[in-house]
This record gives structure tokens, C-alpha cells and sequence, in this order.
């Protein structure tokens, strides 16, 4: 059975969904009230704005959450001293349980922060629903030169943007200016015409973990297999030029029908003169 998702909106977040009447935003997720008692199938999230972190929901939050339940964070204008404050307060250690979405929600337009917060728990909601094997997107922001993702799970992601082929060369102006696909499959920059998802920003990072994740589905195994070839082939090698493999295993491997394993990864690397890695990052490069 698919386990369902129970956001528990505190404060003026739940103010703002009720007035809205959006009580259910999909199949498996519901929204309930704070007082309500979970069923053990349902992924507690509780999402409160910053102002409303007082005494009263840190007790509640206490008393309700177990180290499965997540906490969302609305921020206008809080200091991060502040912040940092009620965190530790609410006993959470570890930063996948929490995380602090930085926006103006311009206060007093209701309609308009209720949009937002519903455009947000959608993205939420389709990611820890997803039944495919793909990560997907709840926020992003660019720093300093640093693509800044996180999950639906809180995992996070930094990714320098000079080390993406796609915007390494792309103007300040238009880097900033990008949208977040609505179930949060990807990316999308509209004026550089750019799309990139969880697993291809992962494996310019961390190569080794975005395939091994991947590499449950026969179609990836299949594309991965065309880089492995279109990398070989640039590179001037010949089959018989990588040892450590035999001719018959690399085409298996360019086929994709089999797994790209770590010996042949070393074995490949060793070929092309390279550190994993950077050959890791020519075949993610080959893939987009």
C-alpha cells in the first residue's frame, strides 16, 4: 500500500489554505488539522511561517513528530540567529527533517501568499508521492555563482553554475531568471531554453550516487551505455584500448545491457587518462 502524505499547515499557513478550501491536493496527500492524530501509513510535514514559531507549536511539534516528520519553514524577514533559535528548540539535529523557504510572500495580499504556499506544497506533495525512481525538486536558488536544490526530502544539492555546460557561459541576468517545474521534474531557464532535473544536476556533483540510483531503469542503462560509446569514440579508443575490460563486456555496457560497475568505471577512466570523476562528469556532459 502507497504510503500517503499528511501536511499539517500551522498558524496563518493554515489560515490561508482554508479560506482557499484546499483541503486535499492530491490522491495520497491531505491536509489535516495540527490537533489530529496520524495515521502510522501517512509522511508527517508540518509547515508553518517563521512569525509562528512560538512556544505553543514547539510544544505541539514535540509532542506530534517522530524523526520521520519534517518541518517546512515559510521565511519573511526572519533573522537566521532567530531561526537557528527555534530550530534547536524544537529538537531537530539533523537538517533533513527541516527546511527554511526564503520568499516575500507580501504581506497582507492573502490571495497572493496563499498561491504561493499552495504552488510550494504542490511540488511537495508530487515528490514524496512519486512512484518512479527520479528525485525531484521542491526549491532552488543561485548564490554566488552556486545552484542551491533541495528535495521534497530536504536532500540538498550545490552545484557550482560554471560547472554546468548548459549555463556556464549565460549571462548573471538570465541564470537568476528560472522557474521550477510544477511537480518539480525539473529546471526550466525559458530564455536560455534549459531543462535540468535532480539526477543531472546529482551527477555533476556525485557521479557514482546519481547512477546507482538510476540504474534500475533498463531506458537509463540504454542512454548511459550511448554516452559510454560517444565519449570512447571522441576520444580517438578503440574497444581494444581499455584494459581491464573485454571487448565483449564494453559492448554489453554501450548496449546497455548491463550495469556500468565501479570496475569498469576505473577501468574506462584509466583509458581515457582521466580521474573518475572528471570522466564521470564527461559522460554526464554527453548525456545532456
Amino acid at each position: 500500500m502507497k504510503t500517503e502524505v499528511e501536511i499539517v499547515p500551522y498558524g496563518e499557513v493554515f489560515s490561508a489554505l482554508s479560506k482557499q478550501r484546499w483541503r486535499t491536493i492530491s490522491h495520497h496527500t491531505r491536509i489535516s488539522k495540527p490537533l489530529e492524530r496520524a495515521s502510522q501509513s501517512h509522511r508527517r510535514v508540518f509547515v508553518t511561517f517563521s512569525w509562528d514559531l512560538d512556544e505553543s507549536f514547539a510544544k505541539l511539534f514535540r509532542q506530534k513528530s517522530s524523526q520521520d516528520t519534517r518541518l517546512l519553514i515559510l521565511n519573511e524577514g526572519a533573522s537566521t540567529d532567530r531561526l537557528l533559535s527555534r530550530i534547536f528548540d524544537l529538537q531537530i539535529r539533523t537538517p533533513q527533517r527541516c527546511y527554511v523557504f526564503e520568499a516575500k510572500f507580501a504581506t497582507g495580499k492573502t490571495h497572493f501568499a496563499a498561491a504561493l504556499i499552495h504552488s510550494l506544497l504542490e511540488r511537495l506533495a508530487s515528490g514524496l508521492e512519486a512512484e518512479d525512481e527520479r528525485q525531484r525538486i521542491l526549491d532552488a536558488r543561485i548564490e554566488n555563482g552556486i545552484l542551491h536544490v533541495v528535495s521534497p526530502n530536504f536532500d540538498r544539492l550545490d552545484v557550482p553554475t560554471a560547472e554546468i555546460p548548459a549555463l556556464k557561459n549565460a549571462e548573471a541576468s538570465k541564470l537568476l531568471h528560472f522557474e521550477i517545474d510544477e511537480d518539480g521534474a525539473f529546471i526550466y531557464w525559458p530564455e536560455l531554453d534549459v531543462h535540468l532535473g535532480w539526477t543531472q544536476l546529482q551527477q555533476l556533483v556525485n557521479p557514482q550516487t546519481a547512477l546507482k540510483a538510476c540504474q534500475k531503469s533498463e531506458e537509463f542503462n540504454r542512454r548511459y551505455g550511448k554516452a559510454v560509446q560517444k565519449v570512447r569514440e571522441m576520444a580517438g579508443l578503440k574497444a581494444s584500448d581499455v584494459q581491464g575490460l573485454s571487448e565483449k563486456q564494453l559492448g554489453r555496457i554501450e548496449r546497455g545491457e548491463c550495469r556500468l560497475t565501479s570496475n569498469a568505471i576505473e577501468a574506462l577512466s584509466k583509458a581515457h587518462r582521466l580521474e573518475p570523476n572528471q570522466y564521470m562528469r564527461q559522460l554526464a556532459e554527453a548525456l545532456s
